[in-house]
């Protein structure tokens, strides 16, 4: 049974709301490509997720379910990367879905090009309006040996958009040859981010389509869709530790230099849609005091002090001075501003 399978679909499930996860096990089942299995890992949930995910697996024998106790998004998705029978691997958050020839076309394309991963497009999806996410990369492109550095760089380009653990199909041979798996120190936050410095790193070619198969829902009641003191600095955490990777790395110099560039956008984060927006309840006193205390984490006060020429968009330039000056107010109506256009 083990040889057939061509495709492992890893889903980390805790405490998702039903009809998400839902539509996201229903968009697993729907996939055209036979020779698939579909991993659920209940990683401890306190609500019904663990149950649904049982009640499917009855009824669909491609499912299969872990139940463990909660050890967060890392810990879950190598509990499904070490189960994994299929030749590929995918990730799928349980609050996103995927269309039904995800599986089908992407493994063609892995095997037609004999490429280690293939990158494919996402759509964005709010409650009144779908963006699809851009690339800097022509549909179709092919990246090979040293090309593959490009593809390192464009993990910490925030407008890269290919630096989640998602949207992205992985031949299991290769992560098993470096022994590649989630940091599971890092529980939340930008853990994709570090998880696919390493996964390139080693990385010597990939495929990449723009068409979209991934559908990535905002989630208004998700970690990083609301204020949460723990999770900031948790980034933070997986920040540093993206920084000791890149001193290792081949490409070092040309991954410091985009480093802190990409955590100027981080920053920029924590004050809008953390610290102060309206998701954020407490007094305006102890919101300041709160970031003051953000702000003085010494990888922080490099971005904002440190003489870097950030590639930042105007509007960001702008928060950042903001940050840097201590204007905070106005730092109040702008996340305001960005909350209601999420919501």
């Amino acid at each position: 049974m083990a040889d057939t399978i061509k495709v492992s679909i890893i889903v980390p499930v805790y405490n998702t709301p039903e009809s998400a996860l839902r539509k996201c096990i229903e968009s697993t089942i729907a996939q055209t490509l036979d020779e698939i299995e579909i991993i659920l890992i209940d990683d401890g949930s306190t609500d019904s997720s663990g149950q649904i995910c049982d009640e499917y697996a009855k009824k669909c024998e491609k499912i299969v379910v872990i139940h463990k106790k909660n050890g967060g998004l890392s810990a879950a998705r190598n509990s499904g990367y070490r189960a994994a029978k299929g030749k590929w691997i995918t990730f799928l958050d349980a609050d996103d879905w995927i269309e039904p020839e995800t599986c089908k076309e992407t493994f063609e394309f892995g095997e037609r090009e004999e490429t280690e991963v293939v990158i494919f497009g996402t759509i964005q999806e709010f409650e009144h309006f779908h963006t699809p996410f851009k690339y800097h990369f022509e549909d179709g492109q092919i990246f090979i040996g040293n090309e593959c550095k490009k593809l390192q760089n464009e993990i910490l380009d925030f407008t890269g958009n290919i630096a989640t653990a998602w949207a992205k199909l992985i031949k299991k041979s290769f992560l098993d040859k470096y022994h590649i798996e989630h940091n599971e120190k890092l529980r939340q936050g930008s853990e994709g981010v570090e998880f696919n410095i390493r996964l390139f790193e080693h990385l010597h070619s990939a495929f990449f389509t723009s068409k979209i198969y991934y559908h990535y829902v905002f989630n208004p009641n998700s970690i990083s869709a609301k204020h949460n003191e723990q999770n900031h600095f948790f980034v933070i955490k997986c920040f540093e530790e993206i920084k000791r990777q890149i001193e290792k790395s081949d490409n070092k110099e040309a991954l410091k230099l985009l480093f802190y560039n990409r955590f100027a956008y981080v920053v920029v984060s924590a004050a809008v849609t953390g610290y102060f927006s309206p998701s954020n309840k407490q007094k305006y006193s102890d919101k300041k005091k709160s970031f003051n205390k953000y702000v003085s984490n010494s990888l922080v006060q490099t971005v904002l002090y440190g003489s870097k020429d950030y590639k930042l968009d105007k509007k960001r330039r702008f928060i950042l001075f903001l940050i840097k000056s201590r204007l905070y107010f106005s730092l109040i109506i702008i996340g305001k501003i960005r909350y209601l256009q999420k919501h």
